[in-house]
């Protein structure tokens, strides 16, 4: 992210300026939108991939999903295209949140390491 500190915003515009909660992104279509070079496509894309396994802070969006696209020819680079959604809350993040509804606290505690209840 210190190569370029304001891929956040950038998708976070991107995805308002569409106006869908959710929608399909590539790397390619950022930087098409907002004029970038091809040597800001692996930030952008580190950031991408950061958001399917991990929160940003309070940013709004996560990555619910990244497939890989098909080559246009066998010297071409791997493409993804990233299912990007609008945060909606716990579930909406599939591997950094649990269900801990009916679980003891004692036992949420231990587990998430906090030692305490």
């Amino acid at each position: 992210m210190t190569k370029y500190a304001a891929v956040p915003e950038l998708v976070a515009a991107f995805m308002e300026e569409s106006g869908e909660s959710e929608r399909w992104v590539t790397v390619r279509d950022l930087r098409e939108r907002y004029g970038l070079s091809r040597y800001q496509s692996g930030t952008i894309a580190g950031f991408l991939h950061r958001l399917e396994f991990s929160s940003y802070g309070q940013f709004p969006y996560i990555v619910k999903k990244i497939e890989l696209m098909e080559r246009e020819g066998r010297s071409s680079p791997l493409r993804y295209r990233y299912l990007v959604a609008r945060r909606t809350g716990r579930s909406a993040h599939r591997s950094s949140y649990r269900d801990t509804d009916g679980i003891p606290a004692e036992t949420v505690a231990i587990e998430f390491g906090t030692g305490k209840a």
